[in-house]
């Protein structure tokens, strides 16, 4: 790689093991490391678009949650509660947004966040707003009329008053050690001499200067989800030293003590002689569950599996945020606190989610203004610099109900439907077309199949979660290390 970066690269310094293939570490300051920690806030489908992408890499798959993101793009719109719910699922929202928008690599290429006012009722109180275009609105209107958010409308509640600099997480002056599975660790003169001790042997390291661009974002990306040491295999051009996800999978004290008091029912389709899920029958409280997948932050995950879920270098990215001194690196204490609790964008929950992942909230006063400088209409929260207001008192609709109501809607699948969702946890629509069609996909005999209706909780559900970013065989496996089942 060439050693002088252009403004749309960045240079870092490495100190290679030269005889063993292997990068000690890196050392990077601001743009970076708010880049690997940008990667936390990517939502699990975002990451499955990005990687399907070809870059100095292959594009790759991502576990289970690559085939989940690639049904819902097969199915067809009537199967989910709205035709917005089909966009929320493959764009969706990122909680952090504001913070990435001015990144130095920016690699997340859904589209920004807008806001639409109701044609018919624009310019009454209490009139409805949207995220997304077109959604009809209780008056008879759509929601087609673009309105340009002001920046305090990018972050949630009080955040937006907190920190007002949204270049980005870690400070200017900021300075850090990174390691080849992406542990990061502040640099302080400790660090350095404890580095230099263990560093000393008869082959001395070698320093290089490398350049990074956006291609070599991605394929960081890519390595980060498939291999243990994410940084040599980048630099080095070595082959990844693979995360094996049956051995990765183990039962941790993540799902231990939390018994859920609600639970589903589903049917699932055993090969007897192979002690295998080949699919399961179920409704739409489970294919909520599982489309909400895609809206999880990575690093929301990581916080429900407490840092263990198989990733080997997502787990020591996330765990290292407890190296960080909350207001000697962060730009905020209140900073680190969100990448440490990230949360869902704004409407993209389920009502019925039974994972402990929260939504932001909106601002719960809004209103229009114009502005005669720019000759454009906004959408503020609380006061304004603009002037007088349009209209106040406005409410933010949910874009995954058929009718835009003030109240939220229920989920993404359609009410009273069967879904079949395979091992790999693609979606589609219960038909005996497609029960025929994989049956024969599978080679078994009618004899050697058997149907259960099993229960599946909140626990459950963590365990396909995990499973789904380890393997491609999420229901066997998550399911697998409840003994009730098998």
């Amino acid at each position: 790689m060439d050693s002088t970066a252009t403004p749309e690269q960045i240079s870092l310094r490495v100190v290679v093991k030269k005889r063993k293939n292997r990068v000690l570490y890196a050392e990077a300051g601001k743009d970076f490391v708010d880049i690997l920690l940008s990667f936390l806030t990517l939502p699990l489908g975002t990451i499955a678009r990005l990687v399907s992408k070809d870059s100095n890499t292959k594009p790759c798959q991502f576990g289970c949650i690559s085939s989940l993101y690639a049904s819902v793009c097969n199915l067809d719109p009537k199967y989910l509660n709205s035709e917005t719910c089909k966009q929320m699922l493959l764009q969706p929202r990122n909680p952090m947004e504001r913070y990435n928008q001015k990144l130095k690599l920016n690699i997340d290429d859904t589209d920004p966040t807008k806001y639409y006012a109701c044609d018919s009722c624009f310019y009454e109180d209490g009139s409805l707003v949207s995220s997304s275009e077109n959604l009809k609105c209780e008056c008879g209107g759509h929601s087609t009329f673009l309105l340009t958010p002001c920046k305090s409308l990018l972050c949630s509640g009080s955040d937006q008053n907190e920190i007002r600099d949204t270049r980005g997480y870690v400070k200017e002056t900021a300075f850090f050690l990174i390691a080849e599975d992406l542990n990061i660790i502040p640099a302080d003169l400790k660090t350095i001499l404890c580095l230099l001790k263990n560093l000393h042997s008869k082959d001395p390291p070698q320093e290089s200067t490398v350049v990074l661009g956006s291609n070599e974002i991605l394929d960081l990306l890519k390595c980060l989800l498939m291999s243990k040491t994410a940084l040599t295999d980048l630099l080095l051009g070595k082959e990844h030293s693979l995360v094996d996800s049956e051995t990765s999978f183990e039962t941790t004290d993540e799902r231990r003590g939390r018994e859920s008091t609600r639970t589903m029912k589903m049917k699932v389709l055993i090969s007897k002689s192979k002690s295998k899920i080949l699919f399961a029958q179920v409704e739409e409280d489970f294919v909520d569950q599982l489309l909400s997948f895609l809206t999880f932050p990575l690093g929301a995950v990581e916080r429900v599996l407490e840092g263990n879920s198989g990733l080997v270098c997502v787990d020591k990215l996330y765990n290292s945020l407890n190296n960080f001194d909350s207001t000697g690196d962060f730009k905020s204490e209140k900073m680190k606190n969100m990448l440490a609790d990230l949360k869902v964008a704004p409407y993209f929950k389920v009502n019925d989610q039974m994972l402990p992942i929260d939504e932001l909230k909106c601002p719960s006063e809004l209103s229009y203004c114009y502005s005669k400088l720019v000759r454009s209409y906004y959408l503020t929260s609380g006061k304004t610099l603009f002037s007088k207001p349009v209209a106040r008192g406005l409410r933010m609709s949910d874009p995954k109900s058929p009718i835009m109501e003030e109240k939220s809607g229920n989920g993404y699948a359609k009410s009273r439907t069967k879904y079949m969702v395979a091992d790999d946890l693609s979606v589609k629509p219960f038909s005996s077309h497609h029960v025929l069609s994989s049956l024969a996909k599978f080679k078994v005999h009618h004899h050697d199949l058997e149907e259960r209706t099993i229960c599946v909780g909140a626990q459950e559900v963590l365990s396909i979660l995990k499973a789904s970013l380890v393997s491609t065989s999420a229901l066997r496996i998550g399911l697998n290390f409840f003994d009730k089942y098998y």
